[in-house]
């Protein structure tokens, strides 16, 4: 007997030397993502393996077995690397949806972050692997041939293997409700990959996303009621600017520490005084001192998500609006708003990007109601220098210069949408910024650092930001000008904010002192406060000895989904605030953050991938708070359910869409 085991180990040992390769793999992949050494649900990754043991099984002969073998391990280290590649240039798990970006990815990025530790212990891992499945090939036991019956044993239990498996994410996603998200706020998994891996995530999500991700119509009177039955609160600031224009710029990983020192919030941001700042980001400063500053505002998204969240004040789970629902009425659009109210405004936006990512072409037009979108591809044709073709970003003073006359509109009223590029990420040395080194460099601002320092990636990453930051604020300064010049200055509302936080080479967190993932950090939800700001009109009414200068400094926690509900707000137009995330900031309700992109839930005192999974909680949480929120919470998810078959049906287009715009008119 002892013969017998001591054969068959030795004959089947590269079956062996495949799970303990596969597995350190694996574990070494989640470690780098999730920060454990271990998988909490391994069912999926036991069952592919299981599937794939058996096919070696199969096989007749070692040289055969160790090619399959060597052949799976590859294509798991190259899968592997790919999802934490991801992982670390946006933070977020794979999830089925995402396979509608895949032709943006490679769009993005200037730099491909390769994790060493992954890479090394893979790499001798594999290394070892051939190394002594070579050596050992010859000097072991031929596998017997396998008899019919064995052969058959082998496909019925790779058969069921694959059942097991779908009933692995059966038992996993049989209570899943995309119509009925408030389940959120009581799971017990994590949205890491240590909870099933990177492999089982990834076929986890591929079953999830073919049959568990369907949403129920339901009941449509329940819906109707409750598109309905709220009506937004109005503020003291209602109607402050009634028939105002609108330009709303989304700073793309703006930062408070793009422009601003502060040695406690930002260790490692400027070492320079305000007033060097001021000379060098006038145009921010400006808008500073004369808008009502956002001081607590937070943004975790991405930038399609943000660019939504701002502009419909809502989004669904699971699907991606831009791709999944790109022929949608959406109702709630500011630009449809508007133009329900008054058919001749002008509504357009613009991106100096490619006109194609986040398919915008499509999306912005058919589904967000704007007259036109244009992008890069639309503007060098119109004479705007072009860098994209080389890698870098395009400036964004470019755009407002080529696109002023569209933009800035005087013979009717208009609604601009903005989406900068410049500061986005990756932050590698840039040629079309040069003017923008050179003058840090002759005030002393954010040199380039000495190759030996121990922070060099970190500071030069933090140059080129800034630098970036530099052509922001030329871009501010060029639509100030422009509006002042057509007269347009005191009846137009200027909106800038942060679409997240500049997370690229991990920035942020290396300026604030703040490590994403690390929960036990003082203040961790500081690593997504950015900057929002409105100014309204000249601004003067809130400027020191305005009128409403107690009302410029916003302190509650406040989230993108606050946006649009502010400046419905602000431009007195009431809505039915259930189609709403957010609460217009002039409110003393404070909202809580659901970011769909990272699956969390947020505000200033807490994060939690549910009420089960509180990853931070600030001290001064107390027991009222957390009630606070859990109903705030509760009250967000039931938005979120009915916005998920909303979109999924396309329920207020048609008829729906007359209806709709017609009860809005009736409560104003």
């Amino acid at each position: 007997m002892k013969q017998k085991i001591l054969n068959a180990l030795k004959t089947n040992y590269l079956i062996f030397a495949f799970w303990a390769v596969s597995l350190i793999i694996e574990l070494t992949a989640v470690t780098v993502t999730g920060g454990k050494f271990f998988i909490r649900k391994p069912y999926i990754y036991l069952s592919i393996m299981l599937v794939f043991t058996s096919v070696m099984y199969s096989v007749k002969n070692q040289n055969g077995r160790f090619w399959f073998a060597f052949a799976l391990l590859a294509f798991q280290f190259a899968v592997d690397l790919v999802f934490i590649i991801i992982f670390e240039m946006t933070d977020t798990i794979f999830d089925f949806s995402m396979l509608n970006l895949r032709k943006d990815g490679m769009a993005i990025i200037e730099s491909i972050p390769i994790n060493f530790v992954y890479v090394l212990v893979s790499g001798i891992m594999l290394s070892a692997y051939v190394l002594f499945g070579r050596y050992f090939i010859r000097r072991v036991p031929k596998p017997p041939k396998p008899a019919k019956l064995p052969l058959a044993l082998t496909a019925a239990a790779m058969a069921c293997t694959l059942i097991l498996h779908g009933v692995f994410a059966y038992v996993s996603h049989r209570n899943y409700d995309p119509s009925n998200t408030v389940t959120k706020l009581h799971r017990t998994d994590t949205s890491s990959y240590a909870d099933k891996g990177i492999m089982g995530n990834f076929i986890d999500e591929l079953y999830k996303g073919a049959f568990f991700s369907k949403v129920k119509l339901g009941d449509t009177d329940e819906l109707e009621n409750f598109v309905y039955s709220q009506i937004s609160t109005q503020t003291d600031m209602f109607g402050i600017a009634k028939n105002y224009n609108v330009v709303t710029v989304l700073g793309e990983s703006f930062e408070w520490f793009s422009f601003i020192a502060d040695a406690a919030k930002f260790p490692g941001g400027f070492d320079a005084s305000e007033e060097t700042l001021r000379q060098l980001y006038p145009n921010l400063y400006e808008l500073y001192d004369s808008a009502v500053v956002m001081n607590n505002f937070h943004a975790r998204e991405k930038t399609d998500i943000s660019e939504n969240l701002s502009i419909i004040g809502a989004y669904p789970t699971d699907k991606f609006t831009n791709y999944d629902y790109p022929k949608n009425t959406v109702v709630t659009s500011l630009a449809r708003t508007l133009k329900a109210f008054d058919s001749s405004v002008a509504a357009n936006s613009f991106h100096n990007g490619t006109a194609s990512f986040y398919n915008r072409n499509e999306y912005l037009t058919h589904g967000l109601g704007f007259d036109s979108f244009k992008a890069a591809d639309d503007m060098t044709k119109m004479g705007m220098p072009d860098y994209l073709w080389n890698g870098e970003r395009n400036l964004d003073s470019d755009m407002i210069k080529t696109c002023a006359e569209s933009m800035f509109p005087t013979d009717r009223r208009f609604y601009t949408y903005i989406t900068t590029i410049t500061q986005h990420g990756q932050y590698e040395p840039r040629e079309n910024l040069k003017k923008y080194y050179d003058k840090l460099d002759a005030y002393g601002v954010a040199s380039l650092p000495d190759e030996h320092d121990k922070n060099y990636n970190v500071k030069k990453a933090f140059r080129t930001y800034v630098a970036a930051a530099m052509e922001l604020d030329a871009a501010i300064g060029e639509i100030n000008s422009e509006l002042n010049k057509r007269g347009l200055a005191d009846n137009t509302v200027l909106v800038l904010f942060g679409d997240h936080n500049a997370y690229y080479s991990s920035l942020s967190g290396e300026v604030k002192g703040i490590t994403d993932g690390k929960y036990d950090s003082e203040n961790y939800t500081g690593l997504y406060r950015v900057p929002f700001m409105v100014r309204i009109g000249n601004g003067n009414d809130f400027k020191k000895g305005g009128k409403f200068e107690n009302r410029r400094i916003i302190n509650k926690f406040t989230c993108t989904a606050d946006i649009l509900p502010t400046l419905y707000d602000l431009l007195g137009i009431k809505t039915f605030s259930n189609l709403l995330y957010g609460h217009s900031v002039f409110e003393d309700t404070e909202s809580v953050l659901y970011s769909r992109a990272y699956d969390v839930f947020v505000t200033d005192k807490v994060y939690f991938s549910s009420l089960n999974k509180i990853r931070y909680k600030a001290q001064d949480a107390d027991e009222a708070y957390m009630e606070r929120t859990e109903k705030e919470a509760v009250l967000l998810m039931q938005k979120v359910s009915h916005t998920n078959r909303i979109f999924y049906y396309d329920y207020l287009s048609g008829e729906k869409e007359s209806e709709y715009y017609e009860k809005l008119k009736s409560i104003q």
